[in-house]
Formats: C-alpha cells, sequence, structure tokens
C-alpha cells in the first residue's frame, strides 16, 4: 500500500468510491435476503418461540419486510464493509498501525457475531418465554411483526457491542490509557455499570438483563488478564517491570 499523501480531492473521490461499493454490496446481499424473508421470518420466529406475528397497518409487513432484508444485507456484507474501510483509512495510518487495524477488523466482527448468536439462541426463548408469561385468562399476547423485528434487533445489537469489551481494553491498554489497576480497583463500579447498561440495552426483563450482564462480567475478566499480559509485555520491552501488574 502506498503511503503517498492524497490531496483533499483525492481523498473525496476514494470516500465516494468506497461508499459506492459498499452501497452495491449492501444492495446485493439486501436483495438475496429479500429472496428468502419467507425463511427468515419463520426462522426468527420459530427460534424465539412465536408461532404467529401480526401486523396492525396496511404498509408494516411491507416496511419491516424491506427493513429486515436491510438488516440482513448489512449483516452479511459487512466483512466486505469492513475490508473497504480498511483500504480507505489504512492509508492515512503507519505501518504498525495497519497492522493492529487488519487484527482488530476481523476480530470486532467475530466477537460481535459470537454476541449476537448468544442473544438470538441462547437468550431470546427464555425471554420472550418469560415475557409471555406475563399474559393471563383475559389477556392474551398479540404481537405485532415490527414489535418482534424491533425486539429482536435491540437485543442482537446490545449482546454483540458489549461482547466487544474485551478488544476495547486491549485497545485502551495498548495505548496506556487503562492499567490491571486501574482495571483492578474499578471492578466493584464496573459491576454496577454492567447491570445498568443491561437494563438500558436489553429489552424490561430480568431474564434478558441476567443474561447479558453475566458474559460481559466474563468479558470485562478476560480483558483484565488481557491488560495484565499487554502491560507486562511493554514493561519487559521497557526494561522494567512493576510490582502491582505481578498481582492479578
Amino acid at each position: 500500500m502506498e503511503d503517498k499523501p492524497l490531496s483533499v480531492v483525492e481523498h473525496l473521490g476514494e470516500l465516494r468510491r468506497r461508499v459506492v461499493y459498499i452501497l452495491l454490496a449492501v444492495a446485493v446481499t439486501s436483495g438475496a435476503a429479500y429472496a428468502f424473508i419467507d425463511e427468515i421470518i419463520a426462522f426468527i420466529t420459530k427460534t424465539g418461540g412465536i408461532e404467529n406475528l401480526v401486523f396492525i397497518s396496511p404498509t408494516e409487513a411491507f416496511f419491516v419486510t424491506i427493513k429486515l432484508s436491510i438488516l440482513v444485507g448489512i449483516v452479511g456484507a459487512m466483512p466486505f464493509i469492513l475490508f473497504q474501510i480498511w483500504r480507505y483509512v489504512g492509508v492515512a495510518l503507519k505501518k504498525n498501525e495497519r497492522k493492529y487495524l487488519i487484527y482488530f477488523g476481523p476480530v470486532s466482527y467475530l466477537l460481535f457475531l459470537i454476541g449476537a448468536a448468544f442473544a438470538f439462541r441462547g437468550v431470546l426463548p427464555l425471554g420472550i418465554k418469560f415475557l409471555l408469561s406475563f399474559s393471563r385468562e383475559n389477556i392474551t399476547p398479540l404481537i405485532t411483526l415490527n414489535a418482534y423485528v424491533s425486539f429482536l434487533g435491540k437485543m442482537i445489537t446490545a449482546f454483540g457491542l458489549m461482547f466487544e469489551l474485551p478488544l476495547v481494553i486491549l485497545l485502551l491498554s495498548k495505548l496506556g490509557i487503562v492499567t490491571p489497576e486501574t482495571l483492578k480497583k474499578g471492578r466493584k463500579f464496573a459491576i454496577v455499570g454492567i447491570f445498568l447498561m443491561a437494563a438500558i440495552l436489553t429489552p424490561p426483563d430480568v431474564v434478558s438483563q441476567i443474561m447479558l450482564a453475566a458474559p460481559v462480567l466474563l468479558m470485562y475478566e478476560i480483558g483484565v488478564w488481557i491488560c495484565v499480559v499487554v502491560t507486562r509485555k511493554r514493561e519487559r520491552e521497557l526494561g522494567m517491570q512493576s510490582p502491582a501488574v505481578s498481582e492479578v
């Protein structure tokens, strides 16, 4: 990759080209998702334990179908999107910064997929079952397509983002912003913060909140361990070793 600096016009032209590539890729993957939209809807409803969904306005089914197709298309095109971002941003980065970006992009995508899969296959069925348990003899659940897709989207996004925590801690450790001591001292505040974030990001049921908070707490502890490893490596390179770092 060339390190030759580009002019403002060249940067704008390059940005435009990458955006066009991304939009075309999303259009193709969204079109493919739309071709299988019946199977996709059947799959997500079956996973959630929902037998039938309804729509309460003439346009709801149409717009939700388009939205769901685009969302699935974006997820499917994400590797290509990350590659285009890399091609654009990488020009302005130094060699060692490019090396980090090459690793961070795929790992970030993988962690998001793991979090999303955990939400979809593990938390969603239990969360739906818990919420529907509040129905009574004179209270019948009538779930709309739009409400269910929005519920699913929020849950998957929340879990996907929260599973990025080890990567965020790794980045902050590399930059020297956080240390093992900082993370250990802030553990009790992190626990409270994680449960608050779980309450905000997940649907309002205790099961979903606990099932988000528990793995994120594990991610935090993994992040502490990663921070220790990174800090030890940095201090070895500097020819010094901090006693505090040796205690995990």
